[in-house]
């Protein structure tokens, strides 16, 4: 398959999913999240990961990471969640940004912490780059040569198939920064968290291109699917 032809393929199921999930009422969201939470709980890899990376989730149409996200930080384990900086300021006569501005994973470093990250533009709690607990500390960035190593990244999506393969929303966030951190550090446990119509039907595919990261598992409410070859 053609990259254009991937590229369009993904465009179609990214529309379709969307409407879908847009559908979908707050409280399956929340039934289902917390399905997910329960699983999640059980599983070695989380039981034993003393850094982890999540996402923090949108308020509608996203499997939401509330309790997950409360619990690591409650159980002392480090944590780091997206960001992506603002574009940088350019003067009028500049040309525009066409390149998309790369993501970082910085630290979260506790419940006060996060009680004091505003909401965004999209409704997702933003840390900033400054501690909302200590006045003035930088947050700490995963790539750094001091943080931490990542054990495992808990990753949103739009879509999955039963082979692990992953839609994003076609900003190539993860792709770009799994491939800078993997060039310095260890690839950490890849998982991506669901709703059940996020999984596609058994037999379908996700489109994929030579630059897409392939998961090491997907967690729904029916439970958790491991890459076959992994």
């Amino acid at each position: 398959m053609s990259t254009a032809a991937a590229f369009a393929l993904k465009s179609s199921l990214r529309k379709s999913m969307l409407r879908t999930l847009k559908g979908m009422t707050d409280a399956e969201v929340e039934k289902q999240s917390q399905a997910v939470f329960r699983i999640l709980l059980d599983q070695p890899f989380f039981k034993e990961a003393k850094s982890v990376g999540c996402y923090l989730s949108m308020k509608h149409g996203e499997l939401r990471t509330n309790g997950i996200v409360d619990h690591i930080l409650k159980r002392g384990t480090t944590l780091y969640t997206p960001f992506i900086p603002p574009p940088p300021s350019r003067s009028p006569e500049a040309q525009p940004q066409t390149s998309e501005q790369d993501m970082k994973m910085l630290r979260l470093y506790s419940p006060a912490d996060l009680e004091k990250c505003p909401l965004d533009k999209w409704g997702i709690l933003d840390p900033g780059e400054t501690r909302n607990d200590v006045e003035g500390d930088i947050r700490e960035d995963a790539i750094n040569r001091s943080a931490s190593p990542l054990d495992v990244i808990l990753i949103p999506g739009v879509a999955f198939d039963e082979q692990c393969n992953r839609l994003g929303r076609g900003k190539a966030y993860y792709d770009r920064f799994l491939l800078s951190y993997t060039s310095k550090k260890r690839s950490p446990l890849l998982v991506a968290l669901a709703l059940s119509p996020q999984i596609l039907e058994k037999g379908e595919k996700v489109p994929t291109t030579e630059h897409d990261f392939r998961l090491d598992g997907v967690i729904s409410p029916h439970g958790i699917v491991w890459r076959k070859d992994n």
